[in-house]
């Protein structure tokens, strides 16, 4: 019995005896003819006899067969059936795309269950309360409007998961979740059910489990009406506060802390991004976060680049040179990142401000608090001004004391803190002293450069009616010029009130172009945090 049962497409009577010949076989198994045979007889080049030969026929065969549906299975060149002698298949192409067809035929039936079900549970809720920007804290508001876009391109209402973002949504894994978790939590996000049967866990029988996949989720904002209508009326809302000059008082307050959380977040970014540019993977843990927030007291984003871009290449070089393990290599990073920022401040290095890395794109949130709510021109040099709010029990009677006592006060508290030298105090209250009532070198002790000094000039606002404008900084920074011999390296402004928001806008924007003097604030909060710590002072003056 021949080996092959020949099936032949062709009409042509010469290519249907090639065809006939190409798959004869003798009693042992071998084929009849070779390639060269039938090339010299059919006058065709060898190396396309296979190809002429598998486009015009197809050989099934006798000895070898599915076991399924029984049908020998089929070839279409030699090559095949030698290979198949070697990997046999135990079924024919036909049983396995039936089967194919069959899995993908159940899996549809699986996910439309699940997308009725995930229907089902999570109905577009109506008739909550509207959720107003004004309502929210500065991080969640900020934070609904970074979700429903994504690349500058606005949503109609559901969010794109956060995953699947082709922009991040902020610089870090660790920020999204966590962010994403307070609107959750807060129930200003609701999962919309349009969600991918991915995104949550499932039972065994098919039912939902009632847990998620945050970033894997789509959501859409709670109240009334559309979901689309919902995200327009927010974010009309959100436009007409969201320049910090109309920003709520609590945002104001929440500011540093959300700046803070953010700048560490784009360092993390940044330093995986550039070990790995290295080849060295690493994950940032608590001791990172330690470093960053420490660092950033003192450094803007672009300036902690500076000091990231050289750990990270130093990192590199350790590995290659002392044929350290990677990870040992990468977690070197973070204390040379440390060491290098503590050297830096005690030596007042002229830190550069590096550029954003156009292969790390801003994420949607930087964004807009970067260039909407702050509307800065350099983002990567921006350091805010740190200000403590009032707190409830530690309020002192400042109307007790008058000009004098105020620049007394402050006096004595320079005097008494640990770090300070050479204080002096200009006995004169109101006198024309160049913007100077109290001056004092602040001493930075680094374990490994020794000592470096920095001339500090205090000016004292003992303003109970008014606070701190931006023209009075504006004109304590004049006034302190005239003092170049040598010239002082900071400024500090202590009021006994408060400072204006654009006293504040101002100060930030003095201290980003990194001009001599720095401007440092103490307000209200501040004093009476630090007069708390020292309840002789608070007794001797009265103030409580």
């Amino acid at each position: 019995m021949p080996e092959f049962e020949v099936e032949v497409d062709a009409e042509d009577a010469a290519l249907a005896d090639l065809c006939s010949m190409y798959w004869a076989t003798e009693d042992d198994g071998s084929f009849s003819f070779t390639v060269k045979e039938l090339s010299e007889r059919f006058k065709q080049p060898a190396h396309k006899i296979s190809k002429t030969v598998s486009e015009s026929c197809y050989a099934r065969s006798s000895s070898k067969s599915c076991i399924e549906c029984g049908r020998g299975f089929i070839y279409r060149t030699r090559s095949e059936w030698t290979s198949g002698h070697r990997f046999a298949p135990t079924r024919c192409r036909t049983c396995v795309e039936s089967e194919k067809q069959r899995l993908e035929a159940d899996r549809r039936k699986a996910e439309a269950a699940m997308e009725a079900a995930i229907s089902e549970h999570f109905e577009v809720a109506e008739g909550e309360a509207p959720i107003r920007a004004e309502d929210l804290d500065l991080p969640s508001a900020l934070a609904v409007a970074a979700l429903f876009e994504d690349g500058e391109e606005v949503s109609e209402g559901v969010t794109v998961p956060v995953m699947e973002r082709g922009n991040p949504l902020t610089p870090t894994s660790d920020l999204n979740l966590k962010l994403l978790k307070a609107l959750i939590d807060q129930g200003i996000l609701r999962i919309h059910p349009s969600s991918s049967p991915d995104a949550f866990v499932w039972k065994d029988d098919g039912t939902l489990d009632n847990q998620h996949y945050p970033m894997l989720a789509s959501y859409y904002l709670t109240g009334v009406g559309d979901v689309e209508t919902r995200l327009r009326e927010y974010l009309k809302g959100l436009s007409q506060i969201i320049s910090r000059d109309n920003w709520p008082d609590r945002w104001t307050d929440q500011f540093s802390d959300f700046w803070f959380d953010l700048a560490v977040s784009e360092c993390k970014a940044y330093l995986v991004h550039m070990l790995k540019r290295h080849g060295l993977d690493f994950t940032p843990g608590q001791r990172t976060e330690e470093v960053f927030r420490h660092a950033l007291r003192w450094y803007s984003i672009g300036q902690m680049y500076y000091f990231i871009w050289r750990a990270a290449r130093d990192s590199a070089a350790y590995a290659a040179r002392e044929r350290v393990p990677a990870k040992q290599a990468a977690n070197s990073a973070i204390t040379r990142i440390s060491g290098d920022v503590d050297r830096a401040y005690a030596q007042g290095w002229d830190v550069s401000v590096y550029r954003r890395d156009s292969r790390l794109p801003q994420s949607t949130i930087s964004h807009i608090l970067f260039s909407r709510a702050l509307q800065l021109e350099d983002a990567m040099a921006y350091s805010p001004v740190d200000l403590p709010v009032r707190r409830a029990g530690l309020e002192l009677a400042w109307e007790k004391i008058d000009f004098t006592a105020f620049e007394r006060l402050i006096f004595q508290l320079v005097v008494e803190t640990e770090g300070y030298e050479n204080v002096d105090w200009l006995m004169h209250t109101n006198a024309a002293d160049h913007g100077r009532d109290v001056s004092a070198v602040r001493l930075r002790k680094d374990p490994l450069s020794g000592h470096s000094s920095q001339r500090v000039a205090i000016q004292c606002k003992h303003w109970l009616s008014r606070a701190v404008r931006d023209t009075d900084a504006n004109q304590a920074i004049v006034s302190i010029s005239h003092w170049e011999n040598p010239p002082f390296d900071v400024l500090v402004l202590a009021t006994s009130g408060r400072f204006t928001s654009d006293a504040i806008a101002w100060i930030e924007r003095h201290n980003s172009r990194g001009q001599r003097p720095i401007i440092e604030v103490w307000n209200d909060a501040r004093l009476e945090f630090l007069l708390n710590e020292r309840p002789h002072l608070v007794r001797s003056f009265g103030l409580r």
